[in-house]
């Protein structure tokens, strides 16, 4: 049998058949099209390794600003800003005229009508937003002298002490800030009487704190609902009668400010700290927030935007964490290229509580405002409070080893109030979880009732930092606003607190000390009595300068007002 030649069968088969042929080639064609296809379009596999990998957020870009000389790799004291190289920041420059940019009303009409466009404390309205109540002094119309005349049946005996001893600190602030709108400790010497000093002249201020004592001498007038716009006015016999006019005053300030906000957000002629970044966003949150101004916006978001960059990220990978004296972009540009060993870890996730609850409070801040806020900050915010807090209402400075043990400082003659980190635990707390059935609330609120604001006769008992945080605390718990309303806490702190305030405050009209406090307390070794003035007339504010945080969470979860969290 002959062997089968291939190439004489398919001559054959063509010969013979050419339509098979034709068919075979054809489906030979469509073959090969179809393994293209199929080889173009598969994607590719999905390899499950089983092992979860944490990276870093990419690093904010530094190259517009100048390389700073390391910074020591070790947690971050306030002395140290002092001894950092000087370079020259990229100043934003306000495009609106120097003079009078404020000629027109300009306000942003692209806000939602729920919020109210009205010069009260920030976001208030005639009746409050989230049970807040306006300000007695932006209730009684613009142009109007403000005394303590016309105040009289403003709220209970504690208020109407405190509606005066503000109005004495607000023209202690105005008769002492500088020509350009700033406050400094060491400017201050200038700004008083030729034979009469406010603050201990031979003591070695820094400038270095300016950003920061000129915002919280701002908040003091916008907690009062006085803006850059404000009629208001008062008459100071300390220099002869003369008129001040309140929004004069605060506009001075916020546009030395914004002069001096650099190009990425922050704040800071030799680097950004925490505290200061905190405190210059506040107050052009609250100025943006309390008369609408577009003028304001721009660079109270770039503020936020570098106070959000600034937080640090959690230990466990995931999400945020708290604050602490320098930022997030400033670690990792110091360890651009290394690692991520112990070392770089330790500094990366340092936090403390102080600077945090700050953090917080600028941001609840510029949230109300209307300002873009990334919700996942007020969450790694309280995952910290948390974490650094313990279940008998102590709470820790860096960690929860340290609750109930001493924050040291310059001035640890003083005596050291624990329940001051209660009550910035507690704080966070109610601007970011709204929660008032948290138990740590209760635990926390008893240690801080515990230690109510007095005046020892050796002084050593003050702590403005303390009775600052402690009434913010109470007062969201259980005071008249709140949901709780029974004033268990709240009442027997808020006399103990007025009296101990007002009682420090100095009160002769014959030197341009009067209205100020003058006398430091533990914290005041960086801002003398430009931060003791500013920071007590804000807790002689807390009356009014907050909503409450509980009950605004309730009246939204029961259908009811439009809750101030939601406001974009």
């Amino acid at each position: 049998m002959s062997s089968l030649n291939p190439v004489t069968l398919v001559r054959n088969v063509s010969r013979n058949s050419p339509w098979i042929v034709m068919a075979v080639a054809l489906h030979l064609l469509l073959l090969a099209g179809a393994m293209i296809f199929y080889t173009v379009d598969e994607p590719e596999a999905v390899v499950d390794s089983g092992i979860e990998i944490s990276t870093l957020e990419p690093r904010t870009p530094v190259e517009t600003l100048p390389e700073p000389e390391p910074v020591p790799r070790r947690p971050l004291q306030p002395q140290d800003v002092e001894k950092l190289v000087e370079y020259t920041p990229t100043w934003v420059i306000p495009t609106a005229p120097s003079d009078e940019p404020f000629g027109d009303p300009d306000v942003d009409a692209d806000l939602p009508p729920e919020v109210p466009s009205t010069n009260t404390a920030i976001g208030v309205g005639p009746r409050g937003i989230g049970g807040r109540r306006p300000s007695p002094f932006t209730t009684i119309g613009p142009g109007v002298e403000l005394g303590p005349g016309i105040l009289t049946g403003s709220g209970g005996p504690p208020e109407k002490q405190a509606i005066v001893s503000v109005l004495s600190g607000l023209r202690w602030l105005a008769r002492h800030q500088n020509e350009d709108g700033s406050w400094g400790a060491i400017s201050l010497a200038s700004r008083c009487d030729a034979d009469h000093a406010c603050s201990d002249t031979h003591k070695s201020w820094v400038e270095s704190y300016d950003d920061g004592l000129t915002s919280l001498a701002l908040l003091a007038f916008l907690g009062a609902g006085l803006g850059h716009e404000s009629k208001q006015f008062f008459e100071d016999p300390v220099r002869g009668k003369k008129k001040v006019v309140t929004g004069e005053v605060v506009k001075k300030g916020l546009q030395w400010l914004v002069r001096h906000q650099n190009e990425d957000g922050s704040f800071g002629k030799d680097r950004p700290y925490m505290y200061n970044q905190a405190l210059a966003t506040m107050a052009l949150c609250e100025a943006y927030g309390l008369t609408r101004h577009r003028y304001w916006r721009e660079p109270a978001q770039r503020a936020v935007d570098y106070l959000s960059g600034a937080q640090r990220p959690s230990p466990t990978g995931r999400g945020l964490w708290g604050w602490r004296y320098a930022s997030r972009q400033e670690v990792e540009r110091f360890h651009q290229g290394d690692s991520l060993d112990e070392a770089f870890k330790r500094e990366l996730y340092d936090a403390d509580t102080s600077v945090t609850g700050w953090a917080v409070m600028a941001l609840k801040s510029a949230q109300m405002s209307g300002l873009e806020v990334r919700q996942e900050c007020f969450d790694g915010a309280l995952a910290y409070a948390k974490w650094v807090s313990l279940a008998d209402g102590q709470a820790g400075y860096i960690d929860p080893k340290g609750a109930g043990l001493t924050v040291s400082g310059p001035d640890d003659h003083f005596d050291y109030h624990p329940a001051g980190m209660s009550a910035l635990s507690m704080c966070i707390r109610a601007f970011t979880a709204h929660d008032h059935e948290d138990p740590y609330l209760e635990a926390a609120a008893k240690r801080i009732a515990a230690d109510l604001p007095r005046v020892s006769k050796d002084r050593l008992s003050v702590d403005y930092y303390y009775w600052y945080y402690g009434s913010l605390a109470l007062n969201q718990y259980d005071g008249p606003d709140s949901p709780r309303r029974n004033g268990k806490y709240w009442r027997a702190w808020n006399k103990a607190m007025v009296d101990a305030v007002i009682g420090e405050q100095e009160t002769s009209a014959k030197h341009c000390g009067s209205g100020g406090w003058l006398a430091p307390d533990r914290w005041c070794h960086a801002g003398g009595p430009v931060y003791a003035t500013a920071i007590n007339v804000l807790t002689l504010e807390v009356y009014y300068r907050y909503p409450n945080a509980f009950s605004a969470a309730r009246s939204a979860r029961s259908g009811g007002a439009r809750e101030v969290d939601a406001v974009k």
